[in-house]
């Protein structure tokens, strides 16, 4: 029988699950077991989000960009635009026809891409199931367990979950967080590299600032995004803000960053950073603020303390070193002077738990990949009691 290489789609719409999966990627390119079929959407075609499609054709060969088209930041709008790539990803998965689609994450595009490969009949491997994130992201992760016949959690709470969500024993292989991979293998800038690319005084404590709407309430966010800027600037110290991602919201979150960073020399202002730069950043970082994933799951890696802002992230499994807040600029303020000032808790959050994997993740899910049948026992689901 002819050898077959396993074509492999795998879909990208945001720099943080791309920034996650590039030492699964080089592999998945670089193994003759595979043909990698990269297909990028969202944030990564869209110039408001910086056009990140242009850092992943440095390394990989894109085999199509689904643009979904989104008019603004209201529900209605990012409705419309999941929609549009339930349409356009039907059409990029008939055309390259692959043996198995590798998803990652909870966000709209991802459940878009299942729901397509669902009625193409073609097996869906997902990555981070299980997660709690009190948001409509949650529910968008649950649902892609239910449709995915592969399941990638990166702990074993989660890998709790999807069972209880009736998946059989046998779909589910705890790998840890594909973040974690390069942090490990120390693929990042070096100190001096991240002081020169953002300017910033290593001498100096610096802040990081990343936080997203929250989409069960993004009328708040301008108000929201308000709370913390004022709760940061009390403290003058040097602060990298990043761009927030394409949900419902984001408008307002951008609104409030303009508004209250320029002209101050305080800040350094990205609309997006590439992940070994913007882990380089958390190395040298102070504390981490704002409500992306990226302060519960990669700041233990570093050591470095990390203050949660708001439900975004309710539940979510974290460690010692997140300081949970509401959208309160005198909560903020004062767990951003814990984080930075008391010795105690930076020593505490210099030893803390890593909860996420010891960096191999991308290598235990190709491992699963190269060996499990593609037959109709995988493709069938059954419903666990």
């Amino acid at each position: 029988m002819p050898f077959h290489a396993r074509k492999v789609f795998v879909l990208t719409g945001k720099r943080g699950g791309f920034g996650a999966m590039r030492p699964m990627l080089a592999r998945l390119r670089d193994d003759d077991a595979f043909e990698l079929q990269l297909v990028v959407t969202d944030q990564h075609v869209n110039a408001r989000f910086g056009g990140t499609v242009a850092e992943i054709e440095r390394e990989f060969e894109v085999a199509g960009a689904v643009d979904m088209e989104q008019e603004d930041d209201t529900p209605a709008a990012r409705a419309r635009a999941v929609g549009r790539c339930t349409m356009k990803m039907t059409q990029e998965l008939s055309r390259l026809a692959p043996d198995l689609c590798v998803l990652y994450g909870d966000r709209g595009e991802v459940l878009a891409t299942a729901t397509a490969a669902t009625l193409l009949g073609l097996p869906i491997a997902h990555l981070q199931g299980g997660d709690l994130s009190g948001s409509l992201d949650e529910q968008m992760r649950h649902a892609v367990t239910k449709l995915a016949h592969l399941h990638f959690p990166s702990n074993d709470e989660s890998a709790s979950r999807i069972r209880r969500m009736g998946e059989e024993d046998w779909r589910i292989h705890v790998v840890g967080d594909n973040h974690i991979d390069s942090i490990v293998d120390g693929d990042y800038l070096t100190p001096t590299e991240v002081a020169e690319a953002l300017d910033l005084d290593l001498d100096r404590p610096t802040i990081v600032l990343l936080q997203h709407s929250e989409t069960t309430a993004p009328g708040e966010a301008y108000h929201q995004m308000t709370e913390t800027l004022i709760a940061v600037e009390s403290f003058k110290h040097q602060c990298v803000i990043v761009y927030p991602c394409s949900d419902q919201g984001y408008e307002g979150v951008i609104k409030a960053i303009n508004e209250r960073t320029s002209p101050s020399p305080q800040y350094r202002v990205h609309v997006n950073l590439e992940a070994p730069v913007f882990w380089g950043l958390l190395n040298i970082a102070g504390v981490m603020v704002g409500n992306s994933s990226a302060g519960l799951i990669e700041t233990p890696y570093f050591g470095l303390p990390a203050v949660n802002v708001g439900r975004r992230q309710e539940d979510r499994l974290h460690a010692e070193n997140v300081l949970h807040v509401p959208h309160d600029r005198g909560a903020i303020a004062e767990a951003i002077r814990i984080a930075l000032e008391n010795e105690e808790f930076r020593k505490m959050a210099a030893d803390c738990n890593r909860p996420f994997g010891n960096g191999k993740s991308g290598d235990k899910v190709i491992d699963v990949l190269r060996e499990i049948p593609l037959d109709r026992r995988l493709l069938v689901k059954r419903f666990v009691h």
